[in-house]
């Protein structure tokens, strides 16, 4: 339990990224349905995230990497002034991520555990993680940090340090979660809309669970997106979390949903919606 144009340097993660999202759709077969967004879609989040740092471990060409963001949860104004990582992993070891703080420019010390996200299965389904969200106002900085195999291939996003705010955080950490292949991208030339199943197993199992990651990338188009399950083999659909809105207006924004339960006799897909019709991934 997916994302991206604050960062000095290439945006590694979100090309591949992009690149599991459209690969994704052939996979997932997407399912374009007619009409507005269901009645019981409302209700809408207020959570959402603008990336604004990131770092990468490159281990090789294709999809050999690590790659952990740094979100900020004020977007805008009146907003926490916190921060949180989102590690994608795609390497074929474990990689770990953690947050570090520094107070009126003392030393870096952890402020969060340090979390592992196995290997990657392949380009579409990356081990990813969303740590909880860290102080980071005025006074104290902080840094997304990723480490692949030894303390020698360690990275760490640049210091972030926002507005004060008394607003309080959300609170939606996330325990290791798959991207499976069952996402579905709406883009409109630099456009960008993405909804992804992540998953907590990789294969189906009584106790599996299912998240939405939604993702809007450049332009000023709407995004939302929302979790519909099935009991039936997909036979019939049921809006099983709130509608996530995000306003992209030249940043990367996110949005991640609580997990809901996707066993084996479930199916959950991903559904977003920009300006046109509604759009859903297959079942997962």
């Amino acid at each position: 339990m997916c994302a991206f144009a604050f960062q000095k340097g290439p945006d590694v993660g979100l090309l591949k990224r992009s690149i599991m999202a459209v690969a994704a759709i052939g996979a997932a077969a997407a399912i374009a349905a007619g009409g507005a967004i269901p009645a019981s879609a409302a209700t809408t989040s207020g959570v959402r995230y603008q990336q604004i740092q990131t770092a990468t471990i490159l281990l090789g060409p294709g999809v050999d990497q690590c790659t952990v963001i740094a979100l900020s949860s004020a977007p805008s104004a009146g907003s926490p002034a916190y921060v949180s990582a989102l590690v994608e992993n795609w390497a074929p070891g474990a990689c770990t991520g953690w947050i570090e703080s520094s107070v009126n420019g003392g030393a870096w010390t952890d402020v969060s555990p340090q979390q592992v996200a196995p290997a990657g299965q392949g380009p579409n389904n990356p081990a990813l993680f969303k740590t909880a969200n860290y102080y980071a106002g005025p006074g104290t900085s902080v840094r997304a940090c990723i480490e692949y195999g030894s303390a020698a291939a360690t990275k760490c996003t640049s210091a972030v340090t926002l507005a004060a705010s008394t607003a309080t955080p959300a609170d939606d950490a996330t325990p290791v979660y798959w991207g499976q292949s069952v996402s579905v991208t709406i883009d409109s030339g630099p456009n960008m809309c993405f909804a992804a199943v992540n998953t907590s197993t990789l294969t189906k199992a009584a106790t599996s669970q299912a998240a939405l990651n939604l993702h809007a990338q450049y332009g000023g188009l709407p995004c939302t997106g929302w979790l519909e399950s099935s009991p039936d083999n997909g036979h019939t659909w049921t809006q099983v979390t709130p509608t996530y809105s995000l306003s992209n207006a030249g940043a990367q924004t996110y949005a991640f949903s609580p997990a809901v339960a996707d066993g084996t006799g479930q199916l959950v897909r991903a559904c977003a919606q920009s300006t046109g019709a509604k759009v859903c991934s297959k079942g997962w």
